[in-house]
């Protein structure tokens, strides 16, 4: 399962989100998604991935319109992480 399609799944979850919403084009404005659920959505994301959203939420609704912007970054978030444990293995 895609990145895309696990944020996807989260949304509709967490948000209670129609699926049929979530598309890699949908903006997080057209998604009714603000920067109080977008704290929610950081906690739900960084639960499900294992990752750390470093970013505020104002920062990230800057950085992140649509939801395959905010998959790319969860993207990049799991390759340096991953390059972060690559590093510190002998």
């Amino acid at each position: 399962m895609s990145t895309f399609e696990r944020l996807a799944q989260l949304l509709a979850a967490e948000l209670a989100l129609d699926p049929v919403r979530l598309v890699p084009e949908a903006t997080l404005e057209s998604l009714e998604i603000d920067s109080l659920r977008m704290i929610e959505l950081a906690f739900a994301v960084e639960d499900a991935f294992g990752v750390t959203i470093g970013a505020e939420p104002a920062q990230l609704m800057a950085r992140v319109k649509t939801l395959g912007d905010f998959a790319a970054y969860v993207d990049e978030l799991l390759a340096a992480q991953a390059q972060g444990a690559g590093e510190a293995a002998p």
